[in-house]
């Protein structure tokens, strides 16, 4: 499914002041290969060095999702993306370890110019082409949740991440299902 366009104003004023929840909003790409293999990156840098991530930006003031979603790719993997070449894949609403509110608009596509590369080697030490459904050990906690998403065919998750620090038996970290150590409540229950 390709996404819809949509009018762009270059000159369009993004007001930023005022009340309202506006949490960061991750924007990833999942470049994928014939065979389904996804491009993750192996992170240098704190927090998280030495793991697994997707590849992706934050989304920056007037820049539009699936923008966002094709620069992240140029700067990671070196390749080239273009808008119409990308679908939406899902949207996650999650709390960071730290407990703040986070969004992170997925998109994917097997369409692009250009073999993906390590673009960034001062943020990432390589490329590593990884099964959506059997994700490595070595993946960030969000990178997992991600892929699971992806995996299901669910469009909008909701999860609070663990704390720094927890993982699973496996080694790798998991996300939580709840919201401050309670159950996450099912919003289609009424009172």
């Amino acid at each position: 499914m390709q996404t819809a366009p949509h009018p762009r104003t270059g000159a369009a004023r993004i007001e930023q002041t005022g009340p309202g929840y506006r949490p960061l909003t991750k924007v990833v790409l999942l470049a994928l290969r014939p065979d389904g293999r996804v491009a993750l990156v192996r992170r240098t840098r704190c927090p998280d060095r030495g793991q697994l991530a997707l590849v992706g930006e934050r989304l920056e003031p007037a820049e539009w999702l699936d923008e966002a979603a094709c620069r992240g790719a140029a700067h990671t993997l070196g390749i080239r993306v273009e808008v119409q070449d990308i679908e939406l894949s899902g949207l996650l609403h999650y709390r960071s370890e730290q407990g703040a509110g986070r969004l992170c608009a997925v998109f994917a596509t097997q369409r692009r110019s250009g073999e993906p590369r390590n673009s960034a080697p001062h943020r990432f030490s390589e490329v590593v082409w990884a099964d959506p459904g059997g994700p490595p050990a070595d993946c960030r906690a969000l990178t997992h949740a991600v892929l699971n998403q992806y995996v299901a065919g669910t469009l909008y998750g909701a999860l609070a991440m663990p704390a720094a620090g927890l993982a699973t038996a496996e080694g790798a970290a998991a996300p939580a299902a709840t919201y401050g150590g309670k159950p996450r409540p099912d919003p289609r229950r009424t009172k």
